[in-house]
């Protein structure tokens, strides 16, 4: 058991039991961000895709979203 901090909630996380708690970001750290934390994300992330009418197409916003929600980005 692997006890880790949300970098964004204060939570702490079983790395055990969440295994997708670990984001590498593009500059090459890694960032600690728990399930919940991913999942409010990928929900504004999708409203926001809503409400901007023009951007990225259908599959580039769900390839966004997979990744927000997988911890991948």
């Amino acid at each position: 058991m692997s006890m880790v901090i949300c970098e964004h909630c204060d939570r702490f996380v079983d790395s055990d039991d969440e295994p997708h708690c670990f984001v590498d970001q593009p500059d090459g750290s890694t960032e600690v961000i728990c399930e919940n934390c991913q999942e409010a994300a990928y929900d504004r992330q999708q409203e926001s895709l809503m409400e901007g009418g023009g951007g990225p197409s259908l599959l580039e916003q769900q390839q966004a979203a997979y990744k927000i929600k997988h911890g991948l980005r």
